[in-house]
């Protein structure tokens, strides 16, 4: 298991709050209840967190997006998009 990132989230208003994995979790949860889906795309995304220290939201829901759909799972990237990007 990896171990929690320490990082913090801007959100598009300036505020700033704590990452926690299980927000990436809770998103995945809400596109699909395929479990392999949800760890696959977890762990990559968590991975790339990693490197941060203070991620922007609209960037954290790019690589969710992004993530998805270089997994190959065009569809629950499309209804990632419409339900957080678009």
């Amino acid at each position: 298991m990896l171990s929690k990132p320490k990082l913090d989230i801007q959100l598009n208003n300036g505020k700033m709050i704590k990452f926690a994995p299980e927000m990436v979790r809770s998103d995945l949860l809400a596109l699909t209840k395929n479990q392999e889906v949800i760890h696959r795309a977890e762990m990559l995304i968590l991975v790339q967190l990693s490197s941060y220290t203070v991620i922007k939201l609209h960037e954290l829901q790019m690589i969710i997006y992004k993530t998805l759909d270089q997994l190959r799972y065009h569809k629950i990237a499309s209804k990632y998009y419409n339900a957080e990007l678009s």
